[in-house]
């Protein structure tokens, strides 16, 4: 139990799966959906029905682990429905059994703590709040990473302006080049004063960035994926 007590109180790994996300121009962001999940189960569901509690980054602390108290309890009803220790019908044996029966039943049954970014945190809070009382519950966490899409938004008005000041830069940047060459003066031969001054090169940050960016011309994605961590915490009675 010793390497389960420090189990939370570790850094989580989590696998890097996104790879470099296209920057967007300026006209353009990044609406997040939200991260659809299945309908909650109610604590009075079977066995069979998957027990799942979501946090968010503002799920109060106590109310998940109320909810989680509570989806427990109801798993114990169900596991010792069965066990009648009070029939004196029943021999001690079949009670014995019945008994382990439902235990083994009870520790099937775990309920679920799920929470992506940064809520991951606060589910880890919960977590640590079940792990700290171990004669009474078994806490054992996963991390993987879920697939998300988000939409992406134009701004149309921006977009125009942008475009303008990029045709305007461009003709500016024609000028200047048909001015830079005096009459009779060998184009192939830089200036004295370009030649004496050190090239300027451009970084390889700005390269990235160039690289990057999209273009106005180029139509945007309505969406884009992207992956996010996740972590699942799963909760059981001794």
């Amino acid at each position: 139990m010793a390497a389960k007590e420090k189990l939370l109180s570790k850094d989580l790994q989590f696998e890097k799966k996104n790879k470099d996300l296209v920057r967007l121009p300026k006209y353009a962001r990044v609406q997040k959906r939200p991260i659809p999940h299945p309908p909650v189960a109610s604590p009075y569901a079977g066995s069979s029905v998957p027990k799942v509690i979501y946090v968010g980054t503002n799920t109060p602390f106590m109310s998940v682990v109320k909810r989680v108290q509570k989806m427990l309890r109801h798993a114990e009803k169900r596991a010792t429905a069965g066990v009648d220790l009070g029939n004196n019908k029943i021999s001690e044996k079949e009670k014995l059994a019945r008994l382990a029966k439902g235990q083994e039943a009870l520790r099937k049954e775990e309920v679920f703590i799920k929470a992506t970014g940064r809520a991951i945190e606060r589910a880890l809070s919960v977590g640590r709040w079940f792990e700290e009382k171990e004669e009474e519950y078994e806490v054992r966490v996963k991390t993987g990473t879920v697939l998300v899409v988000d939409d992406i938004v134009e701004d149309e008005e921006a977009k125009r302006k942008e475009m303008e000041k990029e045709k305007i830069g461009e003709e500016s940047g024609d000028d200047d080049k048909k001015d830079g060459t005096a009459i009779g003066e060998d184009a192939t031969r830089p200036a004295e004063s370009e030649a004496a001054a050190p090239s300027k090169q451009p970084s390889k940050k700005r390269k990235r960035r160039a690289k990057a960016a999209v273009s106005g011309d180029v139509e945007l994605p309505e969406s884009r994926t992207r992956w996010v961590n996740m972590v699942e915490i799963a909760i059981t009675l001794k």
